[in-house]
């Protein structure tokens, strides 16, 4: 406790000597300016007052909202579009092609062999009949003729359609007489003539022909030319003999090596009546040949192409219905055979028998997937080959500008008829 206070005592001592020194510095600074007044104490300054605290910065203020843009003037408006025309109704294709055929007038069409129930007019008898020209506004008539004769008639402008025994024989009629005639259709891919032995002939093929009698009807048929050509025989090393009528009956009993006859027909005769006979038949020996051929013109073609395709059309059709139905089909040819009084004493038997054999070579030589009645260019040209070889035409003729597959092939949807068309 002693050496504390002690301490305390030497501090004591050492502030006044500290204070003494300071009064004497005071005393110094006086002696040098006595002659000066003491200057006046500076009054104490009045504390300051408070100071306000600066204000924040104002906050930065938003740039005052530019004027409102003045609206646009609005467009004037457009002016009211004109309400659209009532569309034109709807054109009636089939209304327009029935006009058409309705304004081009009757459509004669010429037989190659009166009203007989054969390829190439019964399918036009039926089609009449049952309605089918009618149907596509065809005023169609049927007049009764005889092939080769009434390709004339359709050259000359006096039938507009016609029926040919043969594509040869429509080159031929071509040939002859300077025509235009077209083949439209073509039912038969075989020759429907053969000729006729009697029993016991030792006769077996075309070319034993030579050195016999033959008996003709107006003139050997092409397909026969051409199965006598092939043969690798001349028409010349037979004789031949003209005949009168069609019974050949009475034609075998003259004496006669050989007879040519339509596979159609004579048979029949013979067998009904007990004649027993054998034949040469031009599709056992792969001759090319063909039966059944409706024609028109190449002005008509021209002219009237929808209506020819039409008149196809109905046909087709015809021919479908008379082969599905032949007793009504032989009806129809009646009516017709029996209006005109029946010069050629058509029976109905025998004509149900002709259409029997003729229908059923259509359908046995009908190659698949083809439209029935489109004709075979390759058969065509086969045909004319070999009757140029057996000296019918002495150069071969332009047969290709003779014949259009393109109307039968249009109305066909593959196999299928289009009916009643586009």
């Amino acid at each position: 406790m002693r050496r504390t206070k002690s301490r305390r005592l030497l501090w004591h001592m050492l502030l006044a000597v500290l204070a003494l020194a300071l009064v004497a510095a005071a005393c110094g600074d006086d002696d040098d300016d006595a002659a000066s007044p003491e200057p006046a104490a500076e009054p104490e300054p009045e504390p300051a007052a408070a100071t306000e605290p600066e204000p924040e910065p104002a906050a930065a203020t938003e740039p005052e909202p530019e004027p409102a843009a003045e609206p646009e003037p609005e467009p004037d408006p457009e002016p009211a579009a004109e309400p659209e025309p009532d569309p034109e109704p709807a054109v009636d294709a089939a209304a327009e092609r029935c006009e058409a055929n309705r304004a081009a007038g009757t459509m004669t069409f010429v037989t190659g062999f009166d009203f007989a129930a054969a390829a190439g007019i019964i399918d036009a008898i039926v089609a009449e009949a049952q309605g089918y020209f009618d149907e596509l506004c065809i005023d169609f008539e049927i007049q009764p003729g005889f092939a080769p004769s009434n390709g004339a008639l359709v050259i000359e402008g006096q039938a507009q359609f016609g029926a040919s025994g043969s594509f040869a024989e429509l080159v031929n009629n071509n040939v002859a007489g300077e025509g235009d005639l077209v083949a439209l259709l073509h039912w038969g891919r075989t020759a429907i003539e053969a000729i006729v032995l009697p029993e016991g002939s030792p006769i077996t093929d075309f070319a034993g022909l030579c050195g016999s009698l033959v008996g003709i009807k107006g003139d050997l048929p092409y397909s026969l030319q051409a199965s006598v050509a092939l043969s690798g025989v001349e028409r010349s090393c037979f004789d031949e003999v003209l005949l009168d009528g069609f019974d050949p009956v009475a034609h075998l009993d003259l004496g006669i090596d050989a007879l040519p006859v339509y596979k159609s027909n004579e048979p029949n005769t013979l067998t009904n009546n007990g004649v027993p006979f054998t034949m040469l038949d031009p599709l056992d020996f792969d001759v090319p040949s063909s039966f059944g051929v409706t024609f028109t013109t190449q002005s008509m073609i021209d002219s009237n192409p929808d209506l020819v395709a039409d008149v196809v059309r109905a046909l087709i059709r015809g021919q479908a219905f008379a082969a599905a139905n032949p007793d009504v089909a032989i009806e129809n040819a009646f009516e017709l055979i029996d209006a005109a009084g029946n010069p050629l004493y058509f029976a109905m038997e025998a004509e149900r028998y002709r259409w029997g054999v003729e229908s059923g070579l259509i359908a046995d030589l009908a190659p698949p997937g083809v439209g029935v009645g489109i004709p075979d260019l390759g058969l065509f040209e086969a045909e004319i080959d070999a009757l140029v070889e057996a000296g019918v035409f002495e150069t071969a003729p332009d047969w290709q500008s003779m014949v259009d597959t393109g109307i039968a092939t249009s109305v066909y949807d593959g196999t299928t008829l289009v009916w009643p068309g586009p």
